[in-house]
């Protein structure tokens, strides 16, 4: 999975801002109102920006448990959902710089003529600071979800020097993950039922 790139991050704000604006002119003067998100929205965005930073918080701490006492630790994450959450974590980012880019650009157009105190332009501001802290969730959730070089030796040589998800596939917190476990599942005494978890 490739990492967050700021070019392109900057490059989908710059383009969404670009067509806020345009929009709000052409709507503007159509007579309709400017396209904005209703405040309320402000609440979704938190929700979601907090549920998917927690999310990045529980493989953060299961790489840390693991880390510690492979064998006696358990994952309380299967590694293809911590994938899911670096990619929740990245979608959070691509589409915060759409939402901030948009809004930023309806504000160049809105905010001189309607003033500071419109609930239009109070809604927009509030969607600006929610995409930039959704860009900001993305950068943390993608960090904490790295996987540092294996200091144990318990997986294949060709692996030991994983940064996290942006590497080849079949490498990363996945891959480590199914090697310690195959070393937990060997260490259990012969005739022990093994159940999978997903």
């Amino acid at each position: 999975m490739s990492q967050l790139r700021p070019v392109w991050l900057l490059l989908i704000g710059a383009s969404a801002a670009l067509a806020g604006y345009l929009s709000t002119v052409l709507m503007v003067r159509a007579g309709y109102t400017s396209p904005v998100l209703p405040l309320s929205s402000g609440v979704t965005l938190a929700a979601v920006g907090l549920i998917v930073l927690a999310l990045g918080l529980v493989v953060w701490r299961d790489q840390r448990r693991l880390a510690e006492n492979p064998p006696v630790r358990r994952r309380r994450m299967h590694p293809l959902q911590a994938a899911r959450v670096v990619a929740a974590g990245q979608a959070c980012a691509y589409a915060g710089a759409l939402i901030a880019g948009w809004h930023a650009g309806v504000l160049m157009d809105l905010a001189p003529a309607a003033g500071a105190g419109t609930p239009n332009v109070t809604a927009a501001i509030v969607m600006v600071t929610g995409g930039m802290l959704w860009v900001l969730i993305g950068f943390i959730v993608e960090q904490l979800c790295r996987v540092p070089p294996d200091q144990g030796g318990d997986a294949p040589a060709d692996d030991e020097n994983v940064e996290g998800f942006d590497q080849e596939p079949g490498t990363g917190y996945a891959n480590r993950a199914h090697y310690r476990d195959q070393a937990d599942i060997a260490a259990l005494p012969a005739g022990t039922p093994v159940r999978e978890t997903v």
